[in-house]
């Protein structure tokens, strides 16, 4: 945790910015050096370790909530498939039903599940990403504080300003590979109910989760998910150390093998608003957003209230 007084990351914060003045940084990047100042100042080489520990024990409290009170759609077969595979199909896919209360675990698919109706795919990942999003309520970042007592979980209150849902689906329909860019430490147990459902209907779909770099603020790194409650989340993708410093995807400052990744990926999900930041002028086809709005700036440049929900392809962003 932070050892610094409030007057001492005032004044470090203020010396930051003044030497960013004129740069043209973005703001995830001018966070590096702010981070920078804390590391130096506290003598930690990650000083929201215990925040970050903390943060996934309680987000995994609060998804067993979640799946407990609202269960995951049953996917259904399409009506020209037939009644011998219709329900072994049914009985692998939907295991979730069943385990997500007990152990939080999804058994993947052991053969092809394309056969499912558009209708259960769509109630299936609307629920999912739902599910997803409510991981974007944890920030310490964007905030003056956090407190998890005090966030907004409550599934039946979301609200999406932007919900490109039928686009995302549209794009998944035909991809082979999605590169998944992860927010926040405590997320990744939110974003593991969206996996487990796109494996469930994609099986054959290769999925690479991206982590920051190094230690930022309290985003998600590859070390992070070492956390005994963090590892399930593996079975369902590759993890994947971006090599990226700051709290929002920058490609150049990616590694090579994410870069990679990223030029040769179908579907980009980028997760939280400093993805969006980083990534909202990139005109991208394979481009998703998902992020909660959580600052004037940014409730200014999209025109949507602060607090509301975004899911937005990259051709919809504001031009």
């Amino acid at each position: 945790m932070l050892q610094m007084d409030s007057k001492t990351i005032r004044q470090n914060i203020d010396s930051v910015l003044e030497n960013a003045k004129g740069r043209g940084l973005m703001p995830p990047q001018i966070a590096i050096d702010v981070y920078e100042s804390f590391r130096h100042s506290t003598h930690l080489s990650d000083p929201f370790a215990e925040i970050k520990k903390e943060s996934i024990a309680q987000a995994t409290k609060i998804v067993q909530s979640l799946l407990s009170t609202y269960p995951a759609p049953i996917l259904e077969i399409g009506k020209d498939v037939d009644s011998k595979q219709n329900l072994e199909s049914q009985q692998k896919a939907n295991c979730i039903v069943k385990s997500a209360c007990e152990s939080f675990t999804l058994e993947s698919p052991t053969e092809s599940t394309t056969n499912f109706s558009a209708d259960s795919i769509f109630k299936r990942l609307n629920w999912a990403v739902r599910v997803a999003i409510l991981g974007n309520v944890i920030d310490y970042g964007s905030q003056h504080s956090f407190d998890f007592a005090q966030g907004d979980f409550s599934f039946h209150t979301i609200n999406f300003a932007r919900f490109d849902l039928e686009l995302f689906i549209s794009r998944l329909n035909s991809a082979q590979t999605l590169l998944y860019i992860a927010d926040n430490a405590g997320e990744n147990l939110f974003d593991e109910v969206l996996l487990q459902s796109l494996k469930s209907i994609y099986p054959h779909l290769q999925i690479f989760y991206a982590t920051r770099g190094e230690p930022i603020i309290n985003d998600l790194t590859i070390t992070d998910l070492a956390h005994p409650l963090a590892q399930n989340i593996q079975k369902y993708c590759t993890l994947l150390d971006s090599g990226v410093r700051s709290p929002g995807f920058v490609y150049a400052g990616a590694n090579a093998q994410t870069r990679g990744i990223y030029d040769n990926a179908d579907v980009i999900l980028a997760k939280g608003m400093g993805n969006f930041e980083c990534l909202n002028t990139q005109k991208d086809e394979r481009l998703f957003l998902l992020f909660k709005v959580k600052c004037d700036v940014v409730a200014q440049y999209c025109d949507v209230e602060k607090g509301r929900m975004m899911f937005i392809h990259n051709r919809t962003t504001k031009e």
